[in-house]
């Protein structure tokens, strides 16, 4: 008929991964009134023949006749052409902030948390304490830092699974973790009275999977991981994504025969954890750490630095880097003795002027139940020493004794049955590094973000997964490993933000650039967002769906121009006048830790280094971008 589309190469075939996609695509190629000038093509129509074609090709289907489906095949092709150079001179509506529920607010140049900020950029949603909703940009962000991550762990073998969120409390009973975590465990029950734990960790669960699916040494090593959401019965909710009841995490778990294989691991995840953080890009601190009630011989943290962090790493230039809890240093000459109350013949020696570390005293004597100690005053290095010789011969007290106290005669206190030497007290900024021989220690305030530990054999053995290897039956050697995603995410934007808006990283900022057409620009908008869409570096597309374009006709161009900023875009491209006089858009470029001279590809460039901004034509738009942000990508 007259209406009838060319349907291409008789050879075509209808491929088999389109059968589910055929009902949509004969609906969509042969429509009630037949194809319009709004499909990119100008046909006229015979509704009448056009009707009987459809209920010739639905027929076809039905019963599989080869001629229906080759038709259907090519209508369904030729559709895709038609749809594909539709999009090609157009913006998709997913790249439109006018289809974007982005409830921003005016932002003041007022001292505010990251937190504010994040709320007023739209980015999150507080539905109560401590519990939010991730709106369209977050959920852009969680999903690009997920991808690195997920990247990275299959790097080294890992394997991506999901498990419930709903968890048997009782093997939780069996590790003991029911009871050492208490209230912070989110719990419920259900209509038939069964107890369920909202799950904070895995360990249990993945330990039990594994228990009852792997049958030989030869199945090992695994290394199993997931991205879900987790549950904290919080006292005390704050920091938004911080510290919240609700969170996202990757944990991932490991599984090897003995002790070096799975000290092995450890370290192979360490690597891939550094790699993720270098491609997260903000700066971090890999430090020393104490396991806490995850429990295990061996813990990494890692952290980004900031002010809004609630944990102190302690740092020295050699490179050793420690929480405050596990940090190591030689502190001010004298001694401090302290005795635990309730308990007068246990006391810790620990340096003047240092307080005792009641993590690692607890671990040195975990028998002591709550552990509050109280200071003698007056003691004297030599009175002490003579003290502790006595106590040896009779054995009816017991110290812990500070290596890092002068002139106790460590050596020989070491031969004491009832002196434990070790390190008991909290060292501080300013003390002498025990790894090097002439840096101190300087502190720093930080966010943890990620943490690893080797746990041996605590899961394992509790609930009996066992391996036999050389003839012997021993626990299976694990290890787990996590990183808090949504953490990550407002701790990023912790450590780039200002009153003046956010700064994202390139490798997870929702979109690499916004284009904001202001003065009647907007019909010059398509060409920009395809010359911006199409930047290759290395070969690839790397802006392909990472740009957005404010075409919200109904705001200002200060409000667009102030939401571009707030929203901490790294790329803004604003279409003005000097577009419509020359064909040049100014270039602002807000990229944590960029720094540019005050020419690039040519180009005059003036900036504050938190701000750079550039008029370039828009010819060679491309160039100066990627010169611009030249190992960015």
């Amino acid at each position: 008929t007259s209406g009838q589309v060319p349907l291409g190469s008789a050879d075509a075939e209808f491929s088999g991964d389109l059968a589910a996609s055929f009902l949509h695509a004969v609906s969509s190629a042969v429509g009630a009134d037949g194809l319009t000038a709004t499909d990119g093509v100008s046909v006229e129509t015979n509704q009448q023949n056009n009707a009987d074609r459809r209920k010739h090709l639905m027929h076809s289907m039905l019963f599989g006749r080869a001629y229906g489906w080759r038709q259907a095949g090519h209508l369904a092709y030729q559709r895709s052409q038609l749809i594909m150079r539709s999009h090609s001179t157009q913006i998709p509506e997913s790249s439109k902030l006018s289809w974007m529920l982005l409830p921003t607010k005016k932002n003041t140049d007022a001292v505010q948390s990251t937190t504010d900020v994040l709320t007023k950029a739209g980015y999150i949603h507080q539905s109560q304490s401590g519990i939010y909703t991730l709106m369209p940009l977050a959920q852009r962000v969680v999903t690009k830092i997920t991808q690195i991550i997920t990247e990275e762990m299959e790097r080294v073998g890992g394997q991506r699974m999901s498990m419930p969120s709903l968890l048997d409390p009782e093997a939780w009973k069996k590790t003991g973790r029911l009871k050492s975590t208490g209230s912070e465990l989110l719990t419920l029950t259900d209509r038939k009275g069964a107890q369920h734990i909202l799950a904070p960790t895995h360990e249990e669960e993945v330990t039990g999977i594994v228990k009852s699916m792997v049958r030989s040494y030869r199945q090992y090593p695994l290394r199993l991981f997931q991205v879900t959401q987790k549950f904290r019965d919080e006292t005390r909710p704050r920091a938004g994504l911080l510290r919240a009841r609700e969170f996202i995490m990757k944990d991932m778990y490991s599984f090897d025969v003995d002790q070096q294989s799975a000290i092995s691991t450890f370290h192979a995840v360490e690597q891939a954890y550094r790699a993720c953080f270098d491609r997260l890009g903000v700066p971090y601190i890999v430090a020393d750490a104490d396991s806490g009630n995850i429990g295990g011989k061996l813990s990494k943290e890692f952290h980004f630095v900031s002010a809004a962090g609630e944990d102190t790493v302690l740092t020295c230039k050699c490179g050793y880097a420690a929480n405050e809890e596990r940090a190591q240093g030689r502190g001010a000459q004298g001694v401090h003795v302290y005795s635990m109350v309730g308990d007068e013949d246990r006391s810790v020696v620990v340096p003047a002027m240092r307080r005792p570390n009641m993590l690692k005293i607890k671990q040195a004597w975990p028998d002591c139940g709550e552990l509050t100690l109280e200071r003698k005053m007056g003691e004297e290095v030599t009175d002490l020493r003579r003290r502790i010789a006595l106590a040896g011969s009779s054995g009816a007290h017991k110290y812990l004794v500070d290596s890092a106290v002068n002139g106790l005669e460590i050596d020989r206190i070491e031969d004491i049955k009832v002196a434990q030497v070790g390190d008991w007290h909290t060292a501080q900024s300013g003390d002498a590094c025990t790894k090097c021989s002439t840096g101190t220690l300087e502190s720093q305030t930080a966010i943890e973000v990620g943490h690893i530990f080797y746990l041996g054999d605590k899961y394992s053995d509790a609930l009996d997964l066992l391996v036999q290897h050389d003839g012997k039956w021993l626990p299976v050697q694990m290890g787990c490993y996590g990183i808090g995603v949504s953490r990550v995410l407002q701790a990023a934007a912790e450590c780039s933000s200002s009153s003046r808006g956010l700064r994202w990283p390139v490798s997870i900022a929702p979109y690499l650039a916004t284009l904001v057409p202001l003065n009647g620009n907007m019909e010059h908008a398509t060409s920009v967002f395809a010359t911006l869409s199409n930047i290759c570096v290395d070969n690839v597309r790397v802006f392909a769906d990472n740009v957005i374009v404010d075409d919200r006709s109904y705001l200002s161009p200060g409000f667009k121009l102030n939401d571009a900023q707030l929203l901490g875009i790294p790329i803004t491209v604003v279409l003005g006048q000097k577009f419509k006089q020359s064909g040049h858009v100014e270039v602002q470029l807000r990229v944590p830790r960029l720094e540019l001279g005050t020419c690039v590809a040519g180009v005059e460039v003036q900036g504050d280094g938190y701000e750079y901004k550039a008029f370039v034509h828009v010819d060679r738009l491309a160039e100066f971008l990627v010169c611009a942000l030249e190992g960015q990508f």
